[in-house]
């Protein structure tokens, strides 16, 4: 792509940006480089740096477990991992994860073509932390390869919000679909302003 995808621009805010708005309140932590990333959101540096999503998720966990050790945060029951280029992607849609998680071990977006997305799920931590285990050393690994084994619910996309950007048309569409989103919520406004104008004209004395 030219340049560190999650600060690309897309509806006048960085990929990274928009992601963590699906997050709402709940607490975010971004591993990876800080660029732009809101301020007052953690960030960790991957403890095995190029090493893949899994290494990365990896990297999440055991800041979530120090944490719990000292006594800075309990553990929570379930992790959502989010790729920094799902622009989106919405609090919505991690709440459908979170319900689908239910009594498997992992939720994960499949899209209207039948495709996994991976880096679009919600991982049950203890199933999680058994299973980074089983895969020991986490550099290189896939997320296929992680989810082995583990009771899994696929959430259906049907918006499309976790349309992610992996190439420069990828991008231009995102842009596109930003700008389009950003026009009709203008034209809303002006519609509902108009209706009232209506609404007075008609209006008996």
């Amino acid at each position: 792509m030219g340049s560190h995808k999650p600060v690309l621009d897309v509806g006048g805010r960085p990929l990274v940006a928009r992601v963590l708005d699906a997050a709402g309140e709940r607490p975010a932590l971004v591993v990876g480089p800080g660029q732009g990333v809101p301020e007052g959101v953690r960030v960790v540096w991957e403890r095995v740096p190029g090493g893949g999503p899994v290494a990365g998720l990896s990297t999440a966990v055991e800041t979530l477990v120090d944490d719990a050790t000292v006594g800075a945060a309990p553990l929570p029951y379930a992790v959502v991992l989010l790729a920094a280029d799902l622009p989106f992607v919405t609090s919505a849609h991690v709440d459908r994860l979170l319900t689908a998680l239910g009594s498997a071990d992992l939720a994960v977006t499949v899209d209207r073509g039948g495709r996994t997305n991976w880096l679009c799920s919600a991982w049950r931590l203890t199933a999680l932390r058994a299973r980074l285990d089983d895969v020991g050393d986490a550099y290189g690994r896939s997320m296929r390869e992680l989810a082995d084994g583990l009771r899994t619910q696929p959430v259906d996309d049907p918006a499309e919000v976790a349309l992610d950007v992996d190439t420069p048309a990828d991008l231009e569409r995102a842009r596109d679909r930003a700008r389009d989103g950003a026009r009709g919520r203008a034209r809303g406004p002006a519609r509902d302003r108009a209706r009232d104008r209506s609404a007075d004209a008609s209006s008996p004395d």
